[in-house]
Order: structure tokens, then C-alpha cells, then sequence
């Protein structure tokens, strides 16, 4: 019995030891679960604040991109020189916002003052323009209404707070009134200017300009075209510039060309006047003692031309083509260009075949080159006539044309 009990113990003893012993392996995977937890969790809480401070930035940015164009319209108004104060007290408001955090709350509020300065200095000015040249009496109605809407908006430009729309809104009506006043003046002033220049052209065609000062004339003839372009531009102002630059230029040549010509006339009329005293006295001592030999030197072919006309070689050519009305010149500009598109392939190909076609003609119309030579022949047999002139009477001609020019 002693024997049983003593081996019980015994067993119960190793298995005790054994259990002890089987412990310590789960506590070594125990610390690892708490490091996959923290890796999970970081990232999710990092991710959203980033995303809302970016849209705020951006929306911010944005914002102030748009004010600082339309303070930049302002300065390029003049609003540095004619609006100073209302320039700086905006420009106050603004830095206030941007240190207050409020900048986004009153950003609209913003650009209108900015633009309420732009449309004002510039309606000022226009205003000034039509009052200094009495442009009113040209557009009466705008002029009223733009004068009205100006006088609202220095009513309300002590007033604290935001801007009102309709403040905003006269501010541009008041711009739009004077400028539509001054675009309807200057299409007139423009129009009235252009039949002074094309009189001035008539002129100057008229003494052959084109001709005698081509550089001069064709200078003129591009500002009048220009203005044209102008004017089709909506540019009035400067159209009306160029017209009046084109119609000095036409009278200053038709005035330089006429005295000249005039010189020249008188030179030549004095020359013939002297001829004729020679041909006189020739007459009258002809009479005394009558010459019977037809070849003496020094006397002149009963039919000799002493002087000739002075005539211009196809002058017409030299013009430049303006039309009277500017609508006309348009149309004329339209049509030429129409006509050199629809000019066809087939017009430059039988023109070429042409001399083909006439070769048999022209061979059996040799003979009709004798005519040159009769004419050299018959120039030739004048040209002792020429020579007749007395060299102190040319040379007189010559340096009174020369001092005139």
C-alpha cells in the first residue's frame, strides 16, 4: 500500500514540474499585436486637416489674384494721380481684412470699390475732354444721362459700409455716357476732316504732285488710307489724326508744285517773249535787206518749235485712287479683291497661245519695221531745227528753272 501511495506522489510530482515548466512559451508572442495596431492608425489621422488647409489656401489665392487685378485696372485708370485717397482708403480696407481674417467675407465688396475708382477717373476724364472742346452739342442725351449717373456716384462716395450695386452700376454708366458722346463727336470731326483731305488730293492731282514729289505724294496717299482703316476700326480719334495729317501734306505739295510751276511758266514766257522780239527785228531787217540764201547759220526754219509744252508722260498713272465717299472706298476695296480671286487659270494659258496662233501674221507684217527707221530719219532731219535755238537763250531758260527749283 505504501508502495502505491509513494508512486502517486511521484507521478503527480513530475507532472506538476512539467506544467511549470510549459509556461513561459505564450509570453513571447504577447508584445507583437500592439505594433500592427499603431501602423494602421496613423496614416487615418493625418490625411484630413491636410486636405481642408490646401482648399483654404487655394480659394484664398484665388480670391486675391482677383483683387489685385482689379486694383491694377485702377492704377492703369490714373487712379494714383486723380483719386488718391479713395485709392488709399480702399487699400486700408483691404490690409484690414487680410489682418483680421475677413478678407474672404468682404472680397467682393473689395473689387467693386476698385472698380467703382477705375469707371470713375475714367468717366472724369472723358468728361473733361468733352467740356474743354464743347463735344456736348454732338450727343446732348448721353451727355445728360451720363452726367446724372456721375452726380449720384459722389453722393455715395462718403457713405461707410459696403458699396451698394447700383452705385457700382452708375459708376459705369456715367464712363459709358461720356465715352459714347466722344465716339459719336469724333466720327463727325473724323468725317469732316476726310472731304478736307480728299479736296487737298483733287489739288495736288491737279499740278501733277504725284509726279514731280512721288515720295511726298504716296506718304500722304498711306495716311489717308490709313485713316480709313482706321476709322472701319472704330478708332475715330485717331482716324481723324491721320485725315488731317494726309490734307496738310496734299495742300503743302499743291502749293509748293504750283509755285514752281508757275516759276517755270513765267521762265519760258519770258524766253518766248525774247524769241519773238528776235523774230521781229529778224522781220524788219529781212524787209531792209532781204537774204536770198535759205542756209544761213544762226536763223531759224520759218516752222521751227523753239519751245515746247511742258508735258508729263501718262501723269495720270502717277495718282492714287481714293474713293470720295468713305463708304465707296469699301466697296471698291472689296471688289478688287473679288476680282483678283475669280481671275481663272485658263485666261494666263490662251494668252500664251495667242503668238502661236498669229505666227504666220506677224511673219507676212515684217515689212512694217521699216517705219522705226523713217521716224529716226525724220527726228534726225528735225534735229538741226533744235540746234538752231541761240545757246544764250537756253542757257537763260536753264538757270531761271534752276533758281526756281
Amino acid at each position: 500500500m505504501k508502495k502505491v501511495v509513494i508512486s502517486l506522489l511521484s507521478i503527480s510530482t513530475v507532472l506538476f514540474f512539467i506544467s511549470c515548466g510549459s509556461k513561459p512559451a505564450p509570453e513571447e508572442a504577447e508584445p507583437e499585436a500592439p505594433v500592427v495596431e499603431q501602423q494602421e492608425e496613423e496614416p487615418v489621422v493625418e490625411e484630413e486637416p491636410e486636405a481642408e488647409e490646401i482648399d483654404e489656401e487655394a480659394e484664398l489665392a484665388a480670391l486675391l489674384e482677383k483683387i489685385e487685378n482689379a486694383r491694377a485696372a485702377a492704377l492703369e485708370a490714373g487712379a494714383e494721380e486723380s483719386a488718391p485717397d479713395m485709392l488709399k482708403k480702399v487699400d486700408d480696407y483691404l490690409e484690414q481684412c487680410k489682418a483680421n481674417g475677413s478678407l474672404k467675407e468682404n472680397a467682393d465688396d473689395i473689387i467693386a470699390r476698385y472698380e467703382l475708382i477705375a469707371n470713375l477717373v475714367k468717366a472724369q476724364e472723358a468728361k473733361k475732354e468733352i467740356d474743354d472742346n464743347g463735344f456736348a452739342q454732338y450727343d446732348q442725351k448721353d451727355y445728360d444721362e451720363a452726367e446724372a449717373a456721375l452726380a449720384k456716384v459722389m453722393e455715395s462716395l462718403d457713405s461707410e459700409g459696403a458699396l451698394d450695386a447700383s452705385v457700382t452700376d452708375s459708376a459705369k454708366a456715367a464712363y459709358s455716357g461720356y465715352n459714347t458722346v466722344l465716339v459719336i463727336t469724333y466720327k463727325k470731326l473724323a468725317k469732316e476732316e476726310r472731304e478736307l483731305a480728299y479736296a487737298a488730293k483733287k489739288d495736288a492731282d491737279s499740278v501733277k504732285a504725284g509726279v514731280s514729289q512721288k515720295e511726298r505724294y504716296q506718304a500722304a496717299a498711306d495716311s489717308f488710307k490709313n485713316a480709313d482703316s482706321l476709322y472701319a476700326m472704330q478708332n475715330a480719334k485717331k482716324a481723324r489724326e491721320q485725315y488731317i495729317a494726309a490734307k496738310d501734306e496734299f495742300s503743302a505739295l499743291y502749293k509748293e508744285v504750283s509755285e514752281r510751276r508757275a516759276a517755270a511758266q513765267a521762265a519760258i514766257d519770258a524766253a518766248k517773249k525774247r524769241v519773238q522780239e528776235s523774230e521781229d527785228f529778224a522781220v524788219q531787217a529781212d524787209e531792209a535787206s532781204p537774204i536770198t540764201d535759205e542756209n544761213v547759220d544762226g536763223i531759224e526754219a520759218e516752222d521751227a518749235v523753239l519751245l515746247e509744252e511742258d508735258v508729263y508722260e501718262a501723269p495720270e498713272e502717277a495718282e492714287i485712287e481714293i474713293a470720295e465717299d468713305i463708304e465707296d472706298q469699301y466697296i471698291e476695296e472689296r471688289e478688287t479683291v473679288l476680282v483678283k480671286e475669280e481671275v481663272p487659270v485658263e485666261a494666263e494659258t490662251e494668252v500664251e497661245a495667242a503668238p502661236e496662233a498669229d505666227a504666220e501674221p506677224v511673219a507676212e507684217e515684217a515689212p512694217l519695221e521699216a517705219e522705226p527707221a523713217e521716224s529716226e530719219a525724220a527726228l534726225e532731219a528735225e534735229a538741226p531745227v533744235e540746234e538752231a535755238l541761240p545757246e544764250e537763250e537756253q542757257e537763260e531758260i536753264e538757270e531761271s528753272i534752276q533758281e526756281e527749283e
